[in-house]
């Protein structure tokens, strides 16, 4: 278990009481009103379908509880899942070696799991896709079909509606992918980390592109940022708090990983102080960190022909340029610097617009 503060990141060995699930992996892990729900997963690479019975662990008491359930049980491999309420809804994965469609709900109250119908234009089926809930509705991305195609198609669940819809987005789109994460951070974006995906020769390899996705404008954005980025890398977890989003875990085709990157998310507000506390690391002061909106110039080019070239003569008189002091080459760099987070701040400007 990991323990998260806005000040420090530790790892607890937490006792276990009750009845204790089988290992497995490849599982969904939901939390409702202080509980985790334990869904699915296989135990050996060669399963047609997941492990039985749902799992609820209390995290006041540490003990865990195999739930007496009703209704048609859950047998999908590799789906996604998603907690709404007191329900969790479980869509696709691959069921004796075939990708489903099929949108499962499970009720934390009732203990009951039933099949939903819904309408409208709803996911093809796959398997290893990722989905995410904003205000109320559950957006699913990515995925790996029938096929063995990857996708990377975005639908929309309305949850009250039950109807499905396919949105177009705009923007700088992933690649398609499977074994992504697809995080919400106050519901207004989606971060997409990682994942396997497919190059332009048809070889598969992990990724370690991020992408935030803009709920209000439907448009894929990345993010920029500073350090190193997590190895690519895909079946991790991932989480945000705090503002900060936590990558843990995941494997790619030459090892496993066992590492926590963090990367800070950084409102637009804050843009300008974090330069100014990056410039600092590096002893450059004197940065500004304020700024004010420029407007686009009404300018009209006309085309004319060249005038033609003379010669200039170098004076004799003319002097060469004496060596400057380091102070004025600092300046000089410092206003260099400065120059160029202007120009920065107005990219970001154009990026909040669109």
């Amino acid at each position: 278990m990991i323990t998260v503060s806005p000040a420090r990141v530790s790892w607890e060995s937490m006792p276990q009481n009750g009845v204790v699930p089988a290992a497995r992996e490849g599982h969904t892990l939901c939390v409702i009103k202080g509980k985790l729900y334990l869904l699915g997963g296989s135990a050996h690479p060669d399963a047609t379908e997941c492990l039985p019975g749902v799992h609820c662990f209390d995290i006041v008491t540490l003990r865990w509880e195999k739930l007496a359930t009703g209704g048609v049980p859950l047998k999908t491999l590799r789906h996604s899942s998603a907690a709404l309420g007191d329900n969790i809804y479980v869509y696709g994965g691959v069921l004796y070696g075939v990708p489903t469609d099929d949108l499962m709900m499970f009720n934390t109250v009732s203990m009951i799991w039933t099949p939903i119908k819904t309408t409208g234009t709803s996911p093809s089926a796959r398997y290893n896709h990722m989905c995410a809930v904003v205000n109320e509705q559950i957006f699913v991305f990515g995925g790996c079909g029938e096929d063995g195609s990857y996708h990377k198609d975005i639908h929309i669940l309305n949850t009250e509606t039950l109807v499905w819809q396919k949105n177009e987005v705009k923007g700088d789109s992933p690649l398609s992918c499977t074994g992504q994460t697809f995080t919400a951070h106050h519901d207004k974006d989606i971060y997409l980390f990682g994942g396997t995906v497919t190059g332009p020769d048809g070889t598969v390899s992990a990724t370690n592109e991020i992408h935030k996705l803009s709920i209000a404008k439907m448009k894929w954005k990345v993010p920029l940022y500073v350090g190193i980025p997590p190895t690519g890398r895909f079946s991790h977890a991932a989480f945000i708090l705090h503002s900060h989003i936590y990558i843990f875990g995941g494997k790619n085709e030459e090892q496993e990983f066992g590492d926590l990157k963090i990367m800070k998310l950084i409102n637009p507000s804050e843009r300008q102080p974090v330069m100014k506390e990056i410039l600092s690391e590096f002893g450059l002061q004197g940065v500004s960190n304020s700024f004010v909106p420029t407007k686009v110039p009404n300018v009209k080019y006309e085309l004319s022909e060249t005038p033609p070239l003379t010669k200039i003569e170098r004076s004799e008189s003319a002097q060469p340029t004496g060596h400057r002091d380091f102070t004025a080459v600092r300046d000089e760099a410092m206003s260099m610097i400065q120059r160029a987070f202007n120009i920065l701040d107005e990219e970001f400007r154009k990026l909040d617009r669109y």
